[in-house]
Order: structure tokens, then C-alpha cells, then sequence
């Protein structure tokens, strides 16, 4: 479906975007692959980057292809203009003003001489702006709108494939080269933000009080996104819990073939055609990797894990960014792995997050639908993992949108929000480092 896509855009550029520049000359369409079509090495393709999990060609945000470069569609370039297969060095025209080509547009439409606008309810990104609440993005970086405060494209923005979304999906218009891109519906899953979206004080955030119980998060994780400060949900390690993303069962916390899948028999609500959905809240108690209220705190979470009512048991414990999920059931006492006395005791063990691994990462298993362990250590760059904090210092963790998992790296220069710091290791956005690490997690 995604190479459709393609190849209806490439189609849609060949009418209205390859009938020549000022100059009459008609480029042939690039060799290079476009987003969301399969690839082996990153040289493939046209934004330089081929997912190394997806083995899709992929865009990098925050990164864009220089004045000239080969381009498919107008989010390839800098500029956010492709015009005759190749970035033009003009900023895109911005909605409603007069134009001769759809690859001027921002929006990519060219309607009877006037840029028609993508989304009629924000700006989607490349138009002129004021202020970061008048862009789809929620971000408004010299004086325009930027697609790239997270890690994925957030909802209402411009897209033109599913991956770069953070809800996994994007809605193209038939015959149209760019779409926007939808947060999953659900009908068994709460209307709580997923991870990658913009949250509490967005773009606004200047490191001042962030929102407790995380907000308005799935993860109840609402930080700093390392190369920008603006304020995300954050991935929650391990499993998804309720409301987050997923494309199967699988995905989530609890579902049948996890810890406490049994019982609490969690599924992936997708409504039809969509790929992508919601976890939803399953059938019982809540299951290993949901989060919960911690004994001494309440976030009007659930206190009926599986392993144990919370209140009687202590079986709400933090994960490695400090979110409360429940755990998988108590060892026995007297186990050298029960409680955190020796964390190097966990590795290999099962687990449904980093909760169960003393704050080791929880990374899944290649090849195994249900099953993650926890990792000895970090993961180095190129590793799987399901955050941020899940990697080595400095590496980030970028997640395909709707996915449950990424790679590591490469080095953004300094520590995400959770990473270990010290005076060598500085923390991205001047975030404090509290006792070796970024930032100081609130509840």
C-alpha cells in the first residue's frame, strides 16, 4: 500500500510538478527510493536513511535535503518546496496565497492559483507562523512552522507515509501528494495522549515546573525531548500500556502469551482498515507493565495489579524513567532476584518493563512475539530498544511511528531526559543533572 502511495505521488509530481522550472528543463524522476518503500542501505534512498527495523526508507526528523537535492514530495526538503524533482531554494508558499505549482505549496495543492490549505484547522509545517499554538506541530521556529518537536510527526501534521506519524497513521486524499496524520481511534482504550505527542507546555517549556502525574500522557512520562526541550510523551520501556499505540496484540501489556496475559486477556483495538490502534484495558486485574498508583502516591491509576492490590502489596514499582507499572508477580523470598539488592541478578530474566529489571533496560527478543528479557546493560548504538533511557548516554531512541520499538543512535551529543550525566556527559537543553541523572523525575 505505502509503495502505491509512491507511486500515485510520484504520478501526481509527473502532471503537475515535472512540467519544467523557469529554465524548461523536465528532470527525470530521481533513481533514489522514496519514503516508505523498502530498501537495504541508507545510500538507497532519497532522504539518506533506511530504518533499520523497518528496513524502510525513512526521514530523520529534525533532518532535510539541501536546495538542489533530488526530492519526491515537498517534506523531503528543507524548504518544504519540491519542484521538478529537485528542493527549491525558496521557503514553500504558505496556505492561501498565489502560486503556479502544487510543489510550491506548502500544503502541496495548487488550487486555481492559491495555495489551498492541508489541515484548515492549524498550520501544517513549512507555512509562515506567530505563535507555536497556531501550528499542527505545536512548534513555531523562526517564524515558521517546524515538523520536528518529537521524534514522529504529530497529528493534523503533514505526512506522506504512516511510519513518520506518532499514531502510525496518515491520511492522503486520493490523487493527493501529501496527507495528515490521524491519532489511531479506539473504541477500548482511553482518550489519553500516546507517545511522541506534544504535551503539557509543548514548545513553550523553558524548564519550569512540568506536568504532574505526567499530564495528559498514556505514560505519564510528559519530558523534555532531547534535541529540542519541547515537552513529549515519552515511550514507556517494555510493553505498551493502555491507550499507547499498536499494531498487534502482542504490543501490549498483558495481552494473551505475556505475563498475566491469561487473566487479563489485553488486545490491540484496530478499527478497520487501519494498521495501527490502541491497547486497550483488557478484562481483569491490571496486568504486568500497566502503570498504577505507587503505594504512597496517587496518580488515580489502577491499584489491582495482578501481582498484588498495591495497597497491600508493593507491586507498583518505577520504571527506568520513573513511570509506575505493575510488576510481574514476587519471587519467592530468599531468591537472589527478588528486589534490586543485585540488579546483574534480573539479566535474562522475563520481564514486562524495566520495572522488573531494577531499572535495567526490558528489550524484547528477536524472533519472539511475547517474550522480553532484561539487557546486562545499556544498549549500544544500533541496539533494539523501547526508550531513550534504554540506550547508552547519548543515544536516542528512534521509534517508527505506531511501532513499539527502535534503534539507538546515533549520538545526538548529549543525555535525554533519564539518561545517566556527569561534567563530561551534559545533559541536551542545560536540563539539570540530579545525582548522575538528567532531569528529576515528578509525580
Amino acid at each position: 500500500m505505502k509503495h502505491a502511495i509512491l507511486v500515485g505521488l510520484a504520478g501526481v509530481l509527473l502532471l503537475f510538478g515535472a512540467c519544467g522550472d523557469d529554465s524548461g528543463v523536465v528532470n527525470d524522476p530521481p533513481d533514489c527510493i522514496g519514503t516508505g518503500v523498502t530498501c537495504a542501505v541508507d545510500a538507497d534512498c532519497c532522504a539518506g536513511e533506511c530504518n533499520a527495523l523497518t528496513f524502510q526508507c525513512s526521514r530523520v526528523p529534525g533532518t532535510c535535503l539541501a536546495e538542489e537535492a533530488e526530492c519526491l514530495s515537498g517534506p523531503d526538503c528543507c524548504s518544504f518546496s519540491c519542484v521538478n524533482y529537485r528542493c527549491s531554494g525558496d521557503q514553500c508558499t504558505s496556505d492561501n496565497q498565489t502560486c503556479d505549482d502544487d510543489g510550491e505549496c506548502c500544503s502541496g495543492i495548487c488550487l486555481s492559483g492559491t495555495c489551498a490549505p492541508l489541515n484548515p484547522a492549524c498550520k501544517t509545517s513549512g507555512n509562515t507562523c506567530g505563535s507555536n499554538a497556531e501550528c499542527c506541530s505545536s512548534l513555531c521556529k523562526d517564524g515558521l512552522c517546524n515538523n520536528a518537536p518529537s521524534y514522529c510527526t504529530q497529528a493534523g501534521d503533514t505526512c506522506t507515509t504512516d511510519p513518520e506519524c506518532c499514531g502510525g497513521l496518515c491520511s492522503i486524499v486520493d490523487g493527493a501528494a501529501l496527507g495528515t496524520c490521524l491519532t489511531p481511534p479506539s473504541n477500548g482504550a482511553t482518550g489519553c495522549d500516546g507517545a511522541g505527542e506534544v504535551c503539557g507546555s509543548g514548545a513553550d517549556y523553558n524548564g519550569g515546573e512540568l506536568p504532574q502525574c505526567g499530564g495528559e500522557c498514556c505514560s505519564r512520562a510528559c519530558f523534555p525531548f532531547g534535541p529540542t526541550g519541547v515537552l513529549v510523551c515519552q515511550p514507556p520501556s517494555g510493553c505498551r500500556p493502555t491507550g499507547e499505540t499498536c499494531s498487534a496484540d502482542s504490543d501490549c501489556c498483558g495481552s494473551v502469551g505475556s505475563p498475566d496475559g491469561a487473566v487479563s486477556n489485553v488486545t490491540c483495538e484496530k478499527v478497520a482498515p487501519n494498521t495501527v490502534g490502541r491497547c486497550n484495558n483488557g478484562n481483569s486485574c491490571s496486568p504486568a507493565g500497566a502503570i498504577c498508583r505507587l503505594q504512597s502516591i496517587s496518580c488515580n491509576a489502577n491499584a489491582n495489579c495482578c501481582a498484588g492490590n498495591v495497597l497491600q502489596e508493593d507491586t507498583c514499582v518505577q520504571d527506568n524513567l520513573g513511570i509506575p507499572r505493575c510488576a510481574i508477580a514476587e519471587c519467592p523470598a530468599g531468591d537472589p532476584t527478588c528486589g534490586c539488592t543485585d540488579p546483574q541478578a534480573k539479566v535474562g530474566m522475563t520481564c514486562a518493563s524495566s520495572a522488573d529489571c531494577c531499572g535495567l533496560p526490558c528489550v524484547p527478543v528477536p524472533g519472539q512475539e511475547f517474550q522480553s528479557v532484561c539487557a546486562g546493560a545499556c544498549v549500544p548504538e544500533g541496539g533494539t530498544c523501547t526508550n531513550s533511557v534504554d540506550c547508552c548516554s547519548g543515544l536516542p531512541c528512534t521509534i517508527p511511528g505506531g511501532a513499539t520499538s527502535g534503534t539507538c543512535g546515533p549520538p545526538q551529543g548529549c543525555a535525554s531526559y533519564g539518561q545517566a550525566c556527569d561534567a563530561t556527559n551534559l545533559c541536551c537543553n542545560n536540563v539539570t543533572c540530579t545525582n548522575g541523572t538528567c532531569g528529576q523525575i515528578i509525580l
